[in-house]
């Protein structure tokens, strides 16, 4: 336990350090993704904009869900399954992307993942600076003071993206088929999750599997505090922060233990 400590105590030392260099990524990231295009950091919000508007027509006016406010319950989901998903897909090859640097005995290896995540939130954080308006104003949102969840919840998800981030970024070097793995798993991962449906619709036997999904208790949360202008439910406070909780020591004692292996296994 006193090695664990010692592994996850240093790390966090390194990073709060490495703040400096962790913003500059980020925006290096964003200027290069940027660069020499018409439109910048729009293009990042044209792809899920699309693919809401097919899902939306597709789910609301062929399958006909009856969900309530279905345009802002589908909206918030899928923005942020988009962001998970784009995180720790950047993560677990953030690492083996940056040889260079991970060979330098100096460099701080827990920037890249966490530089991976940030820069996608970025882009996850000026959707819902779109989103959340219009929620409000137009697709039945609750302008209540439990919309303060939103807010909770959401930085709790980030920290589990986080978490699951620093997973990934240690399997991907040692695994190589991870970026496989994460293109057949993750569509199957969106069709377990919650995103354009809702836990009760599916059968009985079902539900506990989709419950025990670990973003079906932050999308519910989010749900709750800003559609139905509730706090979110013990059970969703309770399992959001157990998986949280889990997955940061989980995912930092990883990256901590293995880290120093990555330049002899690149």
């Amino acid at each position: 336990m006193n090695l664990t400590d010692g592994l996850l105590s240093h790390a966090a030392r390194r990073l709060i350090v490495s703040r400096t260099l962790v913003k500059y990524l980020v925006l290096k990231e964003i200027k290069v993704k940027s660069r020499g295009t018409y439109f910048g950091v729009a293009w990042t919000l044209m792809n899920p904009l699309f693919t809401i508007i097919v899902y939306f027509v597709v789910f609301r006016h062929v399958f006909r869900v009856g969900i309530p406010n279905f345009l802002s319950f589908f909206i918030m989901g899928f923005l942020m399954w988009t962001f998970f998903a784009r995180a720790i897909t950047a993560a677990a090859r953030c690492v083996a992307d940056n040889e260079n640097l991970v060979k330098q005995a100096v460099f701080p290896l827990e920037v890249l993942p966490i530089s991976a995540v940030l820069y996608h939130l970025f882009h996850h954080a000026v959707a819902l600076g779109l989103a959340l308006p219009l929620v409000l104003a137009f697709w039945g949102g609750k302008l209540t003071l439990n919309l303060l969840w939103v807010g909770v919840v959401l930085a709790g998800f980030v920290c589990f993206t986080m978490a699951v981030a620093l997973w990934l970024a240690t399997v991907g070097v040692f695994f190589r088929d991870t970026q496989d793995i994460l293109e057949v798993g993750l569509p199957m991962l969106f069709w377990a999750t919650p995103v354009f449906y809702s836990v009760g619709m599916a059968p009985e036997y079902l539900r506990p599997i989709l419950a025990a999904n670990p973003l079906s208790s932050f999308l519910g949360a989010v749900r709750t505090a800003l559609l139905e202008g509730r706090m979110p439910s013990g059970a969703q406070l309770g399992l959001a922060t157990a998986w949280v909780a889990v997955m940061l020591v989980f995912g930092a004692w990883v990256f901590a233990r293995y880290g120093p292996r990555f330049a002899e296994e690149l």
